[in-house]
């Protein structure tokens, strides 16, 4: 029996359906379909955005969707989450290996401003993974981030410049970035982008409170310090 194969993004594996034979009668034909639609709705499920080049980015063979953005909570949408109520969350793989190098690119409704990690936005003219930008508007359109069809979306990326280690995370903080801007994980491995995110595990901004980065703290507990000493010094006197 020959086969169709189907080249899973999603898994980086073959996806083998069964061809319909005609020849064994009507019952082995209806089998047949029914087994070859059972096949391909899984395997079109396993299917999920394609890496493009960008902004002299290269994307390696094959692209298996395990990078994963965690903090979020369950938005009910093709983008899987919602950051609420924090502007912090994490990179991770769903099978723990690690990256060079972690980018994040972004859609949003609004220009891109703001950070992630100090870093401000490049823009981009195309979003960099195939497949995702309706899914991302259709989201932000039922989550009420934007009206119409929410076709009008604006692109960018940050590269983050750090390393992703084996079975680790990377904590990211967000400032100043819009509500409704969807964020996708590319980690770059050999030189070339190697792993991206599916939808349903990429994230969309919402109402974030901005948590201080550590250097604010620290620069906020030394004014502090000093403001109590100027305090008690006019005290004494």
């Amino acid at each position: 029996m020959s086969e169709i194969v189907l080249i899973s993004a999603w898994f980086g594996e073959a996806c083998a359906i069964p061809a319909v034979s005609e020849g064994n009668g009507p019952m082995r034909l209806s089998h047949g379909v029914l087994l070859s639609s059972i096949l391909l709705a899984l395997c079109s499920s396993a299917f999920a955005d394609t890496c493009d080049n960008f902004s002299g980015y290269r994307c390696g063979k094959g692209t298996p969707n395990i990078a994963r953005l965690n903090g979020g909570s369950a938005s009910g949408q093709s983008v899987g989450f919602v950051l609420k109520e924090t502007n912090q969350f994490s990179v991770t793989t769903a099978n723990g290996n690690g990256a060079a190098d972690v980018i994040l690119i972004a859609a949003s409704p609004s220009s891109l401003n703001g950070t992630l990690n100090g870093v401000s936005f490049t823009s981009l003219q195309n979003f960099p993974e195939d497949g995702a930008v309706k899914a991302i508007s259709s989201s932000l359109v039922n989550l009420g981030f934007c009206s119409g069809n929410c076709s009008s979306l604006s692109f960018g990326y940050i590269d983050l410049h750090s390393s992703l280690g084996a079975k680790g995370s990377l904590n990211v903080t967000a400032n100043g970035v819009p509500a409704g801007t969807a964020i996708y994980a590319m980690l770059v491995v050999d030189g070339k982008i190697k792993f991206i995110t599916p939808n349903s595990e990429a994230m969309i901004v919402g109402n974030t409170a901005a948590i201080p980065e550590p250097a604010t703290m620290t620069l906020l507990g030394s004014g502090l310090l000093g403001l109590a000493g100027f305090v008690r010094h006019k005290i004494r006197s």
